[in-house]
């Protein structure tokens, strides 16, 4: 069990200890998110099932359906976004910024990049919000990189470097470093490359070594000549 992990099941038995189960679902549901975004999905699933019998408020709903679509679960995390389409309508941001992160991340997942693209450009003016927490920026970047397009994933991975304080403690501060290293790769930026698969690797020193990105990271640092 990771530090991050235990310090969420903590949070999430106090939680239910004071009977506040709207917070224990909210921190089951980030926990899931986390678990998603670095391609573990079989915890993922599990952490979002558990969320979702204890409350299924509009931001319980919001994180799991990203965290299902990151995994790819289509059906489930399209049955999430219809609850709150359904559920809040009136919801601004859930509108503005969720359901269309939620269907990008899908499309991400499906291989298809350009309607990712489409998909996250109405989000743009959204990009700052809180709740937006880099995920429009990183999925472009990310789309950018299926695209062999690394002059524009760069763009978007700096964004997210350039402005770690708006979510200080956000996975994808260290994993756009690890797209900007994928990018330069691509431009055959060498000493670049090396530079940012260094500091990806230096964030997460102490990450999980079974981590997927920290593996492939530390595969496609070796190849660079």
């Amino acid at each position: 069990m990771t530090p991050a992990h235990e310090q969420f099941t903590r949070g999430i038995q106090m939680a239910l200890q004071g009977n506040f189960r709207e917070v224990a679902a909210r921190l089951s549901v980030e926990d899931a998110q986390n678990h998603a975004t670095v391609g573990q999905c079989a915890q993922a699933r599990s952490e979002v099932s558990r969320g979702l019998e204890l409350s299924r408020d509009n931001l319980t709903l919001e994180r799991a359906s990203l965290a299902l679509a990151l995994c790819g679960s289509g059906p489930e995390a399209l049955s999430l976004s219809n609850e709150l389409k359904k559920e809040f309508p009136a919801a601004t941001l859930t509108l503005r910024v969720s359901l269309p992160v939620t269907a990008a991340a899908l499309a991400l997942a499906r291989g298809e990049p350009k309607k990712v693209l489409e998909l996250l450009e109405p989000v743009r003016p959204y990009d700052r919000a809180p709740s937006s927490e880099f995920w429009p920026a990183h999925l472009r970047g990310q789309a950018y990189l299926q695209l062999k397009d690394a002059r524009a994933a760069v763009v978007e991975f700096q964004g997210i470097l350039n402005r770690r304080g708006e979510v200080p403690s956000s996975m994808l501060y260290p994993l756009a470093q690890l797209g900007l290293a994928r990018a330069a790769t691509l431009l055959n930026d060498t000493a670049k490359a090396r530079s940012a698969y260094e500091a990806f690797l230096a964030l997460w020193k102490d990450a999980d070594a079974n981590l997927p990105p920290v593996q492939q990271a530390r595969l496609e640092y070796s190849r660079l000549q």
